[in-house]
C-alpha cells in the first residue's frame, strides 16, 4: 500500500487540530469543528480549505478530450491548466503532472472577493472575473495562479502556488478573512459544496 501524501499545508492542519481523513491517497482534514457547521459558515460568509488533492495537470497545445469533473483552465491560447478530483477523467492529452508542485486553496463564500481583493492587484470584484476564468497574477506578495470555481452559486477561488508558498498564503488568507470570521473547513464540507461527496475518488 502505497504511503499516504501529505500537502504542504499539513503543520497547519495540526495546529490547528483538525480530523483528518484520507482522499484519494492524500492525508487531510475532513473537518475542524464539523461539517455542518462549516458549509453553514461558508454560504453565510467565507472559509479557506486545503484542495491540494486535485491532479494538476499542465496542457500545452491542442486540447484533447476530457471526461468530468476534470476542468479545462485556459491560460493563454496554447497554455491551459486541467484540475480534476479523480484519477482517469483525463484522456487524449500530451501533459505534465504538476500535483506534487502546486498547492491548491479553496476560498469561497458570499465574502471571498472581498477577501481576495486584498491580496491582489487583480480585479476579482463582481462581473470582472467570472466562473470557469484563469488568471496568473500575484496574490499576498508571491506568484499564483487563480481559477474562479464557484460553489453551488457562491463566489469560489482556486489559488495554486509552488509548495513553499502554501503556508504563506494560507496564513495571508485567514488574517485578511478575519473581519468576515474566515475560518478552514474541511473535505467533507468542501465536497457537499463543491457538488461530490467525500469517498467518492
Amino acid at each position: 500500500m502505497a504511503p499516504l501524501r501529505q500537502s504542504a499545508l499539513h503543520r497547519c492542519h495540526l495546529e490547528a487540530q483538525a480530523s483528518l481523513d484520507t482522499f484519494s491517497g492524500w492525508e487531510l482534514p475532513a473537518w475542524y469543528t464539523g461539517s455542518s457547521r462549516e458549509v453553514e459558515g461558508v454560504r453565510a460568509s467565507v472559509g479557506v480549505s486545503d484542495a491540494s488533492y486535485l491532479y494538476k495537470l499542465d496542457l500545452r497545445g491542442q486540447a484533447g478530450e476530457l471526461l468530468p469533473p476534470a476542468r479545462l483552465w485556459r491560460l493563454t491560447p496554447t497554455h491551459a491548466l486541467i484540475t480534476s478530483p479523480l484519477p482517469g477523467s483525463i484522456v487524449s492529452f500530451a501533459v505534465t503532472d504538476v500535483t506534487s508542485v502546486y498547492s491548491a486553496i479553496l476560498l469561497a463564500g458570499p465574502k471571498a472577493r472581498e477577501v481576495l481583493q486584498k491580496l491582489t492587484t487583480l480585479n476579482v470584484r463582481e462581473g470582472s472575473m467570472l466562473d470557469g476564468t484563469a488568471r496568473q497574477t500575484r496574490v499576498a506578495h508571491v506568484n499564483a495562479t487563480i481559477l474562479r470555481s464557484d460553489c453551488e452559486g457562491l463566489p469560489g477561488f482556486l489559488i495554486l502556488n509552488t509548495r513553499d508558498l502554501a503556508e504563506h498564503v494560507w496564513s495571508a488568507l485567514l488574517h485578511a478573512g478575519s473581519e468576515f470570521d474566515a475560518r478552514p473547513f474541511g473535505l467533507v464540507a468542501q465536497q457537499q459544496l463543491m457538488g461530490f461527496r467525500h469517498g467518492d475518488a
